[in-house]
């Protein structure tokens, strides 16, 4: 679940990077990094440079540079160290074109993809621990049996990799002698987007980013797409003839991106306040609400999901838990121990509002649990009566490897148990998990050409 963006300007887009990646922070806190285009005054000479630190984008000030073509990154692991070896985007200079690339997701390591770099002889650095650079790799490899390049020749570089790579994979490429790639895997899993402004475009992870420095919104980048800037920022849209079906992670609405982005023509609240009313009627089935005096979130991506269950049960709506802002998200980071440490900074209760009441908690998904036990625990300690628990996606059951943090289920709460079997762990009076059938409708009821998602760490 990282962040990456791209800016392609007619003039110095320094500060429209800067801005935009600020604008993904949220997607990514152990490191960020830039890489950007150096014209040189002599020909076939331009050089990729690049801006890298292990810390948050506002914990460092950077001198601006004058550029037309710059990449960023703000990286969450899912695998790997976290040195700056890691931190991206990440460069490789070869014989032929050298290249500067950021990449979401998370890539396969298939046995096929193994034996095409013995075979090739593609020999990957050992002080590199994260899967992406099997992607830089394996796209500077391609790109150095061409002397020069053309739109029909990145074609057929893009199919041969989506042929090889299984995973989920972003990728925005510099090349130095010759412009901006951007591509996708062929199942669309993570959002990319792009934006122009005059004769200046953008590409992101999310909308927020582009719409925030006042960039209109062109469309959604997919799998069978194919973005070209050159070095006069000159935008060529190509299409790939590769057979691709779009299956975006559903989890994106539910938790990881920013309220106000569109994602795929989705307005994140509004897919949030739809969950909120497919919650409420099964809430309606499974509790008698004469029996909750208040709806309370756990702060903040669950705030319009319990604001809508209130409106329609007509029960009051208390922002009772609060949130310390300066602790940073605690699902994205990398230790256990960091996460509760983290958690007990982050989170507390307003006594006077809650005490002596049936309370219901509402989570956007309830993953590790280690927020719910501490909320839990927080709430039984200042005198709440009945506790009521609902979450606004199913149980989440199993790992994932398209880019999530979820790398063993085994950590996973609801992994081998039954909502009784939790119920009575937490010692709460009910847990209610939205149905795996109206989270899909809460997003398809705005945009009902979405068919399909990745939604494997629930299935």
């Amino acid at each position: 679940m990282c962040g990456i963006n791209a800016i392609i300007s007619s003039e110095n887009g320094f500060h429209d990077l800067y801005e935009s990646l600020y604008h993904l922070q949220h997607r990514g806190q152990d490191s960020f990094g830039i890489s950007y285009l150096e014209i040189l005054a002599r020909p076939n000479l331009n050089r990729i440079q690049s801006i890298k630190h292990n810390t948050l984008l506002s914990n460092v000030k950077i001198n601006q540079v004058p550029l037309s073509i710059g990449i960023g990154h703000v990286r969450y692991p899912t695998s790997g160290n976290i040195t700056i070896n890691e931190c991206q985007p990440f460069d490789l200079e070869n014989k032929i074109h050298t290249i500067s690339i950021v990449h979401n997701g998370q890539i396969k390591i298939t046995s096929e993809l193994r034996i095409f770099f013995e075979v090739n002889n593609i020999h990957l650095p050992k002080t590199i621990t994260s899967d992406s650079v099997y992607l830089l790799y394996l796209l500077s490899f391609h790109l150095n049996q061409y002397p020069t390049l053309s739109p029909d020749i990145l074609i057929k570089i893009i199919i041969d990799i989506q042929n090889i790579l299984e995973g989920s994979y972003n990728c925005i490429c510099i090349i130095a002698d010759y412009g901006l790639i951007c591509f996708k895997d062929k199942q669309s899993i993570r959002p990319l987007i792009y934006g122009q402004k005059d004769n200046n475009y953008i590409i992101s992870s999310e909308s927020i980013s582009l719409t925030s420095l006042d960039y209109n919104i062109c469309g959604d980048i997919y799998g069978n797409d194919l973005l070209y800037f050159d070095l006069n920022s000159k935008f060529h849209k190509l299409t790939l003839p590769n057979k691709t079906v779009s299956k975006p992670c559903i989890f994106e609405w539910v938790y990881l991106a920013r309220e106000e982005s569109i994602l795929y023509n989705v307005n994140v609240y509004a897919a949030r306040v739809k969950m909120g009313e497919f919650l409420a009627d099964k809430i309606k089935k499974f509790i008698d609400i004469q029996e909750i005096d208040l709806i309370v979130p756990i702060p903040d991506t669950s705030k319009p999901i319990a604001l809508t269950i209130s409106k329609i049960l007509n029960i009051p709506y208390y922002e009772a838990i609060t949130k310390n802002r300066y602790v940073n998200r605690t699902f994205i980071m990398n230790t256990q121990q960091n996460r509760q440490k983290n958690i007990k900074r982050k989170l507390n209760v307003v006594k006077h509002l809650i005490e002596n009441k049936n309370i219901m908690i509402v989570d956007d998904s309830i993953v590790r649990g280690n927020t719910l036990k501490h909320i839990v625990k927080l709430l039984k300690e200042n005198n709440v009566n009945k506790l009521f628990v609902v979450s606004s996606s199913p149980e989440i059951k199993n790992k994932n490897i398209y880019g999530i943090d979820i790398p063993d289920k085994n950590e996973l709460l609801c992994y081998n148990m039954n909502n009784e079997e939790i119920e009575k762990k937490l010692e709460i009076n009910k847990i209610i998990f939205q149905n795996m059938s109206d989270l899909k409708r809460s997003i398809q009821f705005l945009n009902s050409s979405i068919v399909d998602f990745e939604t494997s760490i629930f299935e």
